[in-house]
């Protein structure tokens, strides 16, 4: 699943390398993946986790099930915070060095923001440049962006890898796997097209997706190789607190875009806030529709 992951991603972000896409399109999908994201982590990623931890537990021979509070809102909080330090410290280092993506947009975009940006059509547009006392063009720097993005599928990648350690838990892979891809795939657009606004050659903006794209399948493999060195001979490993901590991170991720999503304005040719609304509902509710279907079908 990993490779095609990232197989797929490194697809999808070619297109506006060739072809022009529609922003609305690209909104409803990154709207959806937003939805996705909320539903798997609340839905399916958390649940799973403190079921996992509680079983620990109780297997040490205590005379009750004790749930672990303290080690759930742990974990859970260390995920979110994870991700809003790389959020804040690679968009800080977009405004220190001044990154402008385009002539109408004076704002400097973070990691969540990227992803609802008007993308694919941008490339086309003039790429805002500045001056400096020298009188050379300024093109902005995109790099600390993409790192920023790269950290961020790495974490994607976490969470597959960890979802798949435990070999009972099918249903739960393939939601994780539906709902990072559906993220992702928007934001591989986006990330291309603020690129290629940047006047960055194609050969560098191809590089930058590679390393974007196979971010997700190392991070899966690093994480379900790790874990599974961690397991007891001839048992498994206890995979409550790294499910809890992919949903803190997939929380953050979530609520965040939800939160962009929200707020920024819309223009008339994109969507109204009754098509986000229902897109952000079906998104939420589908993970826990799927995991169910599918364990009810075992």
């Amino acid at each position: 699943m990993a490779g095609v992951m990232g197989a797929a991603a490194f697809g999808v972000g070619l297109l506006p390398l060739s072809v022009s896409l529609s922003k609305t399109h690209l909104a409803q999908m990154s709207t959806l993946g937003s939805g996705l994201l909320v539903g798997a982590a609340i839905g399916v990623v958390i649940p799973e986790g403190i079921e996992h931890s509680i079983s620990t537990v109780s297997h040490e021979g205590a005379p009750t099930i004790e749930i672990p509070t303290f080690k759930i809102a742990l974990f859970i909080l260390l995920g979110f915070s994870l991700m809003f330090l790389v959020e804040q410290h690679f968009s800080s280092h977009d405004t220190h060095h001044g990154a402008v993506f385009s002539a109408d947009q004076d704002g400097d975009p973070n990691i969540d923001e990227l992803e609802l940006e008007e993308g694919p059509a941008r490339a086309g547009q003039s790429t805002h440049r500045r001056s400096d006392s020298q009188g050379a063009s300024y093109i902005p720097s995109t790099n600390p962006l993409s790192l920023g993005l790269l950290i961020h599928s790495l974490m994607d990648g976490y969470a597959l890898g960890v979802t798949a350690l435990d070999p009972n838990s099918l249903q739960l892979s393939l939601v994780v796997f539906l709902a990072i891809i559906v993220h992702k795939a928007p934001t591989a657009l986006a990330l291309t097209s603020t690129l290629l606004a940047s006047s960055m050659p194609i050969s560098e903006c191809k590089r930058h997706l590679a390393f974007f794209s196979a971010a997700t399948p190392l991070g899966a493999i690093l994480s379900y190789t790790f874990y599974s060195f961690l397991a007891p001979p001839g048992g498994t490993v206890s995979v409550g607190s790294p499910l809890l901590f992919s949903g803190g991170t997939f929380l953050y991720v979530s609520t965040m875009l939800t939160s962009v999503s929200g707020h920024a304005p819309s223009p008339p040719d994109e969507m109204n806030k009754t098509t986000r609304t229902i897109l952000l509902l079906v998104g939420m509710f589908f993970p826990s529709l799927i995991s169910s279907a599918l364990d009810h079908g075992h």
